[in-house]
């Protein structure tokens, strides 16, 4: 069974941007696992705040969809049919 390239980045991305926004709303929100937030924002351009949730989060979106769609053409080169 082949993956479509396209389908499998699109829900990747969703799935990564989502995930890290809800995180980041989560941490923002509680003040819980706030060292571990600011931590992993240092990594990125944006800083550990509510405009950084929506820039990190963008990011996550280009990134996954990216890794996602390398991965499946990886995965459709080497299943054997």
């Amino acid at each position: 069974m082949k993956l479509n390239e396209l389908a499998f980045a699109y829900a990747s991305a969703i799935f990564g941007g989502v995930w890290i926004f809800l995180m980041m709303v989560y941490s923002l929100l509680t003040g819980r696992a706030s060292d571990l937030m600011t931590r992993a924002a240092s990594l990125h351009w944006a800083s550990y705040s509510w405009g950084g949730a929506f820039l990190i989060a963008i990011e996550h979106i280009i990134a996954w969809f990216i890794l996602g769609w390398v991965f499946a053409w990886l995965y459709n080169i080497f299943i054997k049919d």
